[in-house]
């Protein structure tokens, strides 16, 4: 068993890693669009369909990354940014969020697991998931021991 730190994140943070979980999954349709951009930019006639191909190729990933923003700095998701700890078992995590709520969740009811280079995600269904950031862990030992015994056999499984 081990204790996490207790740990809060930034709405910068979440935003910055829900970013990084859309281009890690789609990154092939932003190189898709962004090379058929580069492919028509030199064509020599252009006609008015390669011109809403241009600017579709533009405005659809800034339009994305103004609807992850707004869900990441909205004042609904209060919740996302409160304070919490976890102690983790190698078949249940439990959670702990703020001073009087708690969870427990057994490590058989999460359905799959994501990495990124600095945070952990667990999920319970495909909306909803578990963060552990990797600073939260109290040495490197108590991460690898996570990462074998609870994340590995979930990603195995």
């Amino acid at each position: 068993m081990i204790k996490t730190k207790k740990f809060q994140l930034t709405q910068k943070e979440y935003f910055s890693f829900i970013i990084r979980i859309l281009l890690k999954k789609r990154w092939w349709l932003f190189a898709f669009m962004w090379f058929l951009t580069i492919a028509i930019l030199f064509k020599d006639e252009k006609d008015s369909s390669d011109t809403f191909l241009i600017v579709f190729s533009i405005l659809y990933p800034l339009v994305i990354l103004f609807q992850y923003w707004r869900l990441a700095y909205s004042k609904e998701n209060k919740i996302i940014y409160k304070e919490r700890q976890y102690e983790i078992f190698s078949d249940r995590i439990i959670a702990y969020m703020g001073e009087i709520s708690e969870g427990t969740i057994d490590n058989q009811n999460f359905i799959k697991v994501f990495e990124l280079k600095d945070l952990y995600l667990l999920y319970i269904s495909k909306g909803q998931c578990f963060y552990f950031p990797k600073r939260i862990f109290e040495s490197h030992e108590d991460e690898n021991w996570f990462r074998n015994e609870v994340f590995l056999k979930i990603k195995n499984k």
